[in-house]
């Protein structure tokens, strides 16, 4: 019998669960180096979810011509597009210019301004979900909420 994977609600609700994974992941780099701040040598890592996120989402063709997917490495890929990767985005480090004489080059400005714009984009991210499962309920049920 064929391994059946994880439940699925569509391709929206997937990519809103990867994009929120995604935050959390950044959220824990900004935390460890905001809690490094006066780590000598420390040097900041962060993640790149939003890329990983893009290639986990592959490339579509261009508008004028007909897109191919392809689920096998057997398979061509057609008019520049490019098959989905599995989501898995990598911290890496920031191997930046020292900014200060401990040799740490974490901003304490710059990690709080990123926290806030990485808390809301995980928010948004949650709101979108949250509708997204309001909809399928209300398909479900066929009751308008």
């Amino acid at each position: 019998m064929a391994d059946i994977g994880a439940l699925s609600f569509g391709s929206t609700v997937n990519v809103l669960n990867e994009a929120i994974a995604g935050a959390s992941l950044q959220n824990v780099q900004i935390a460890n180096n905001l809690a490094n701040v006066n780590t000598p040598d420390y040097r900041r890592s962060t993640t790149s979810f939003k890329a990983a996120l893009a290639a986990s989402l592959g490339t579509p063709a261009s508008g004028d011509q007909l897109a191919l997917t392809t689920n096998d490495p057997r398979q061509f890929a057609l008019n520049g597009a490019a098959p989905p990767v599995p989501f898995d985005p990598k911290p890496h480090v920031d191997e930046a210019t020292r900014m200060r004489v401990d040799g740490s080059n974490v901003d304490v400005d710059k990690e709080l301004a990123g926290l806030q714009a990485n808390s809301g984009y995980s928010q948004t991210m949650t709101d979108f979900l949250t509708k997204q499962y309001a909809w399928l309920r209300e398909a479900i049920t066929e009751q308008l909420n």
